[in-house]
């Protein structure tokens, strides 16, 4: 039944994709193809390697489609340690760590996901479908949105809705696999306003509503003195709203602030900041300087230490993304038009290639570097 569903998904996909470049539908007017790869590290070794590929097309009957496919790669490094010892524990996310065998020496773990996503526009309403494959995971979900512009172009209400089911079979210790699931409901809306010729403001509301298994299945706490598996409610609401402004300062130069609040039913609120300015260097290259600060008040069952389950109703986390903690993202983004230096070929008036380098870093002690690069091309 789950590669029934699968393929149902995929073959949803690709309908979508085929329908607006059907023979006689409509003429193709544009096409867009990226592939991207980023490679993001930590203090601890853990990187993850990921490629996409985005493609989409607009036609004179003013629909669209597009498509997604993304290859992630986990690597998590072996480490020298006894099973069950707090060095075998990752210190971030206290999630066990793979142990050097010494029979096989470094058996790293190595964890691959592919996903799929397509989707169709006609004037103003949208419906997407995106799958997400693991050896562990399946994940699926289907959107809907409507799009409309008001008082001559300057303002747009939008809003959508999706609902994902998520199956997941994780992994025994003994080569065995359980079962759960996790089903979510999505709402957005979102108003854009033009302010003025050079300023834009936007603000939206969200909300979803969580139900099924949300703790990691392979991570485990210390509770008491002992170790005990990760246990989450298995119902969550989250709402947030987020306001966005857009100015162009002049000199080919534009900036971007924004701020978001989120609260939950497992009490945990977060505000983020962030702001992001773009400069045009010369015809062929852009730099955009960002910086982003957020922090977080914990979940109520979220402790340092553990003393007696039934402190917090026998719930408990070794996730420090539920636990109270301030971060910052800061880094720069470069845009360059190759056909500066090799003029003359045609496809290259349309194609850039974007470099980015940002540093993260947390009141928890983690650090990352985030590297991207990606290629795009238009024909």
């Amino acid at each position: 039944m789950r590669r029934e569903t699968a393929l149902i998904g995929v073959a949803m996909t690709w309908f979508a994709l085929l329908a607006g470049s059907a023979p006689g539908y409509a003429a193709i007017l544009d096409k867009t193809a990226t592939y991207a790869l980023n490679m993001f590290s930590d203090v601890d070794g853990v990187n993850v390697y990921t490629q996409y590929i985005d493609y989409s097309m607009q036609t004179t009957s003013k629909v669209t489609t597009s498509f997604q496919w993304v290859h992630d790669k986990v690597v998590i490094p072996a480490i020298d340690a006894a099973p069950g010892t707090p060095e075998a524990i990752d210190a971030i996310t206290s999630a066990s760590r793979p142990i050097i065998d010494n029979e096989d020496a470094f058996e790293d773990f190595v964890k691959i996901r592919n996903s799929l996503q397509g989707g169709v526009n006609y004037r103003g309403a949208n419906a997407s479908y995106y799958i997400s494959s693991e050896n562990d995971y399946l994940a699926q979900m289907l959107g809907a949105g409507y799009s409309r512009a008001f008082l001559g172009e300057n303002f747009n209400l939008s809003g959508g809705a999706s609902y994902s089911w998520d199956n997941i079979t994780p992994i025994q210790a003994d080569g065995s696999t359980g079962s759960a699931f996790r089903n979510t409901m999505h709402w957005n809306l979102v108003a854009t306003q033009i302010m003025t010729p050079t300023s834009v403001l936007r603000v939206g509301l969200e909300y979803n509503r969580v139900h099924g298994q949300q703790h990691d299945p392979y991570r485990s706490v210390y509770v008491d003195g002992g170790i005990q598996p990760e246990l989450h409610p298995d119902r969550r609401s989250r709402r947030d709203v987020f306001v966005k402004v857009s100015k162009y300062l002049g000199n080919e130069s534009s900036l971007k602030a924004d701020f978001r609040y989120y609260e939950d039913d497992w009490d945990i609120s977060s505000q983020t900041f962030g702001i992001k300015l773009n400069q045009r260097i010369s015809r062929a290259v852009t730099f955009r300087y960002r910086y982003r600060y957020y922090t977080q008040i914990p979940a109520w069952f979220y402790r340092d230490d553990y003393q007696d389950t039934t402190n917090v109703d026998g719930y408990q986390t070794g996730d420090y993304r539920l636990g109270g903690y301030g971060a910052h993202l800061f880094g720069g983004h470069l845009t360059w038009h190759p056909e500066s230096l090799f003029g003359g070929i045609d496809w290259l008036k349309h194609t850039e290639l974007n470099f980015t380098l940002e540093r993260y870093f947390n009141s928890n002690n983690f650090t990352a570097n985030i590297i991207e690069t990606s290629l795009s091309v238009s024909f």
